[in-house]
C-alpha cells in the first residue's frame, strides 16, 4: 500500500461532517476499536477509515482481512459483525446524509449547541444522557462538554425537579466503566456506574468529598487496583460528576460563576486544541494502557540519497513524518502507526 493512498483515504475521512468523525474516529469509538483489535489480535483503524469513507463495504471486510492479514473468513465475518454493531450501525443515518449526491452540503449543522435547543428536546436529551449515554459525554470534546453544562443549569431554571431526577437516573445507571467486575460485601457485581458509585459510598460516606479523598480512593481501593489507567480516569470523572451533581450548589464553593459545571471539563484542553494538521503538535492523549510508539525515524538525507534504501523503507520514513499531524489518540494516528508496523515486520 503507497503512503499516498493512506493519506488519500484520511483526506476523505476529514471531509466527513464533523459528527460523524468523532462517532467514529473519537476517543470512545477508538478504545470500542482497539478492544475488539485486542480481541482479535488484528489491526482495524484503517479499515474503520476505508469503511467509512465508503472505500470498503462491512461485508467486504472478511475478504479484506484474509488479504492483508491472513485471517481467515469465519473469524473476519465475526470481527465485522463486532464493528458493524459497536461503530458503524449506531451511525448509519449519519453516514448515509454524509453522501454527496444527496445534496446534505450543510450536514455539519448537527453539530449545533444544545443549548439552542427547544426547553423539551434540550430535557430529553439530558435525561437520555444520564439513563443510558454517561459515558460518551464524558468522553466528549471539552467545548461541547461545556455547553452541555450550561445546557443542565438552564434546564435546572426550567424545571426544579429535574436535579433530583437526574441524580436518581445516576444511582442507577447501568453503563460499564470497567472490564473487571467489581467486589462489593464480597461478591461480584457488574463494574457498572451505579455499582462504582456504591463502592466509593460504602467507603467515604455519602457526605461531599474533597480532592484528597478522591485522590485516597482512586490511588487504594482494592477495586480500582485491577482496572487499567483509561478505565481508571473514567471512574474519577464519573465521582466528580457525582460530586459536582448531588452537592449542587455547595459542589461549586469558590469556583467562578462561568466555570461552573456538571459534567467535569478539562479546560487546558479547551484552551490547547488546536487544527493538528497547521501546527503539526501531537496532543498527548492516552487511549489505552500501553504507550505508542513509533519506530525510530530514519535520518531525512540518508533515506533520500541512499539507493541501497528499499521503497518499503522510503515508505515507512514519510508515514513517520505524517504522524506528527496527528493527536496520538485520534484513529488516523493508529491507522498510520499499524501500517509502519506491518511493514517494519514484514
Amino acid at each position: 500500500m503507497k503512503e499516498s493512498y493512506l493519506a488519500e483515504c484520511i483526506e476523505k475521512f476529514h471531509e466527513l461532517p464533523d459528527e460523524l468523525q468523532e462517532l467514529i474516529g473519537g476517543l470512545d469509538a477508538s478504545l470500542k476499536v482497539k478492544k475488539i483489535e485486542d480481541a482479535y489480535n488484528v489491526s482495524l483503524s484503517f479499515a474503520t477509515i476505508l469503511i467509512a469513507i465508503g472505500e470498503l463495504t462491512v461485508d467486504d471486510l472478511p475478504d479484506y482481512l484474509y488479504l492483508k492479514f491472513s485471517i481467515d473468513k469465519i473469524k473476519g465475518k465475526e470481527i465485522a459483525n463486532h464493528l458493524e454493531e459497536e461503530i458503524f450501525a449506531p451511525v448509519l443515518d449519519l453516514i448515509i446524509k454524509s453522501i454527496p449526491e444527496e445534496g446534505e452540503n450543510n450536514v455539519r449543522g448537527l453539530s449545533n449547541s444544545i443549548t439552542d435547543l427547544p426547553a423539551p428536546e434540550k430535557k430529553e436529551l439530558i435525561i437520555k444522557t444520564f439513563t443510558s449515554e454517561i459515558v460518551p459525554a464524558l468522553l466528549a470534546d471539552p467545548r461541547k462538554l461545556q455547553d452541555f453544562n450550561v445546557a443542565l443549569f438552564q434546564s435546572f431554571n426550567e424545571d426544579e425537579e429535574l436535579g433530583e431526577k437526574l441524580e436518581n437516573l445516576l444511582y442507577n445507571n447501568q453503563e460499564k466503566l470497567s472490564e473487571h467486575r467489581l467486589i462489593i460485601d464480597g461478591h461480584p457485581a457488574s463494574p457498572s456506574i451505579a455499582n462504582w458509585l456504591k463502592d466509593f459510598i460504602k467507603k467515604y460516606g455519602s457526605d461531599i468529598f474533597n480532592e484528597v479523598v478522591l485522590a485516597e480512593y482512586l490511588s487504594s481501593a482494592p477495586n480500582i487496583e485491577l482496572i487499567k489507567p483509561e478505565e481508571k480516569e473514567l471512574v474519577r470523572k464519573v465521582l466528580k460528576l457525582y460530586r459536582n451533581l448531588v452537592f449542587f450548589p455547595e459542589s461549586m464553593n469558590g469556583v467562578p460563576l462561568d466555570q461552573w459545571e456538571i459534567f467535569p471539563v478539562d479546560r487546558t484542553k479547551m484552551d490547547s486544541i488546536r487544527d493538528v494538521l497547521e501546527d503539526r503538535k501531537i496532543v498527548a492523549t492516552e487511549i489505552s494502557s500501553e504507550a505508542i510508539e513509533a519506530p525510530a525515524e530514519l535520518p531525512v538525507q540518508e533515506v533520500e540519497e541512499n539507493p541501497e534504501f528499499t521503497n518499503r523503507q522510503k515508505i515507512i520514513f514519510d508515514l513517520q513524518k505524517s504522524l506528527t499531524r496527528y493527536p496520538a489518540s485520534s484513529l488516523e494516528y493508529k491507522a498510520i502507526h499499524q501500517e509502519i508496523n506491518r511493514l517494519s515486520h514484514k
